[in-house]
């Protein structure tokens, strides 16, 4: 016989002495149920090992972007939720001079200044162009109506059909990169913070439009007579996007900018936002809408007149005097100037839990027989904390000195629910550290899972992630690792770990998706959907 087919014999001994290996283990298997809960016997899929879960609160979160590597976004707006209660959340930000500096020229006279934030929008096609004040459809010389961008909002949560208020203040607060106590330490703020509010630049109800692309500003000072409109500018967004403007207080910019802009405040950017610290821009209402905002094309724009020695062209009368082509004539000529949203930028949430149905699970978590639900929010809203084994439980499982070869914690929806996160985080709530398995090159992101599930029939129905390396180390016979309690919470970009020399494993504290989800808990035992830890193993 050639020493091929030996090979090939050898191979097919092995593989049926594995397989018969593999029957035996599963015949082997015991009845865990019995041992641990005294419940029905062992079959895939059946909780094996009775958990506790409950809830907790998360007092906050941090909201600045001092940590270049892990920029959060913002969120502005109110929202009130059967099942969380109220949250709003304001935005604070500091501004930064144009990159040319600050020169209005002369006799310079504000026009408008508006604060300008893009939304997060995805273009779907065209619609026709309508007038935003009567709502007639916008034609050409043809009489055939003009199309304009179709746009869709994205990260906007809640009723957006119910106006809310927007107030814009100056802020009074400084807002530092390094932290003043410790200045080789970066600066953090965290969501229950505080900020001083000074004057009032805007108030006015808000709500979110998707078709709010375009800024009209009325230019009055071109002739020298306010009580006229001599021209108006259409503003379009280079990339066409929506975004929400609010008309600020041209008196205090007159005087707090175009009257002093001669000072050394205007000199530097630091003698800048010593002087002007930035805006403080808030929401108030029972309801309502929170959109989630990157804030990177964010900018206050002023539009200003001033005057300017300029030749007048032959067809040309620049300073409305009824005459053309007159040279050297003293000119009103429109302007613009950028203040862009840069520098410290930081924002606060605040929930009322008030009448909620979490409330009571808050205020009064049952840590000792755990919960029928769970209730997971973001925002420094709600989390779940699960506790896997109990002493008893721990000790069994060990002794058994089983092979893990795979650990799924599914977590069912209770009830019929749409706009839920797309996907859950769970980490080492004890440590403030990731899972193992989230980060190890065997297992990994993709493999450790979180995301959202649905049924055949389309509905969100379940998270599920798999745990297979960290049970494995706890219930390992010899040097097992300690068991601790996890959290689960909304995932978020910045909860992957940050490469370097050493892998950063602690959990960051950022949380900017107000997202909710009620998820059912460990009771009552029997619930068939209740929360799940599955272990796959051999003996």
């Amino acid at each position: 016989m050639s020493s091929r087919n030996v090979t090939i014999f050898k191979n097919i001994g092995l593989g049926l002495i594995f397989l018969f290996g593999i029957i035996s283990c599963e015949k082997d298997l015991e009845d865990i149920a019995v041992d641990l809960a005294g419940e029905k016997p062992f079959n895939v899929g059946d909780t094996l090992i009775e958990i506790i879960v409950y809830n907790d609160n998360i007092d906050s979160s941090r909201t600045d972007n001092n940590d270049l590597s892990n920029e959060p976004l913002y969120l502005l707006g109110v929202d009130r939720d059967a099942n969380f209660g109220l949250l709003k959340s304001d935005l604070i930000t500091q501004l930064f001079l144009p990159l040319l500096g600050v020169d209005f020229g002369d006799n310079a006279i504000i026009d408008l200044v508006v604060l300008d934030i893009p939304y997060y929008a995805t273009r779907d096609g065209d619609q026709d162009a309508v007038d935003p004040i009567t709502g007639d459809p916008i034609k050409d010389d043809d009489d055939n109506t003009i199309q304009a961008p179709n746009f869709q909002l994205d990260s906007v949560y809640g009723n957006r059909s119910q106006e809310f208020n927007i107030s814009v203040y100056e802020l009074g607060t400084f807002l530092n990169v390094l932290d003043p106590i410790d200045p080789t330490k970066k600066k953090t703020y965290y969501s229950d913070r505080s900020y001083q509010k000074l004057d009032n630049l805007f108030s006015d109800d808000f709500k979110p439009n998707r078709n709010d692309t375009i800024l009209y500003v009325e230019r009055r000072f071109l002739d020298g007579d306010p009580n006229t409109i001599d021209d108006i500018d259409t503003i379009i967004a280079e990339d066409q996007n929506p975004s929400m403007k609010f008309n600020l207080d041209n008196e205090f910019f007159e005087e707090r900018f175009v009257d002093h802009q001669n000072s050394s405040d205007f000199e530097s950017i630091d003698n800048f936002i010593h002087y002007f610290r930035g805006l403080y821009i808030e929401a108030n209402g029972t309801d309502g809408s929170l959109m989630n905002l990157f804030t990177k094309d964010a900018k206050m724009t002023i539009y200003y007149t001033n005057e300017e020695i300029k030749d007048e062209g032959d067809d040309e009368d620049l300073n409305y005097n009824g005459i053309e082509g007159e040279q050297d004539v003293l000119v009103k000529s429109k302007q613009s100037m950028n203040f862009n949203f840069d520098g410290v930028r930081t924002g606060t949430y605040v929930h009322d839990y008030s009448g909620s149905l979490v409330e009571n699970s808050l205020l009064n978590p049952d840590k000792v027989n755990g919960e029928s639900k769970l209730f997971v929010q973001g925002a420094s809203g709600s989390q779940g904390i699960l506790d896997l084994f109990t002493d008893e439980s721990l000790e069994i499982l060990r002794n058994k000195n089983w092979l893990i070869n795979e650990a799924n914690l599914t977590i069912y929806i209770d009830g019929e629910q749409s706009d839920v996160p797309s996907q859950l985080f769970l980490y080492n709530e004890e440590y403030n550290s990731l899972i193992s398995d989230f980060y190890h090159p065997l297992f990994g992101v993709d493999v450790f899972g979180g995301l959202l599930e649905y049924d055949s029939e389309g509905n969100p129905e379940k998270y599920k992630f798999r745990i297979t390396k960290y049970i494995s180390d706890i219930l390992r016979a010899t040097d097992p690792k300690a068991p601790s309690k996890l959290a689960l919470r909304n995932y978020l970009s910045t909860d992957l770990p940050t490469a370097g020399l050493l892998l950063d494993t602690i959990v960051k504290d950022y949380n900017w998706i107000p997202k909710g989800v009620v998820l059912q808990g460990n009771l009552p035992k029997s619930n068939e959907k209740g929360i799940k830890l599955e272990i796959f193993y051999s003996k």
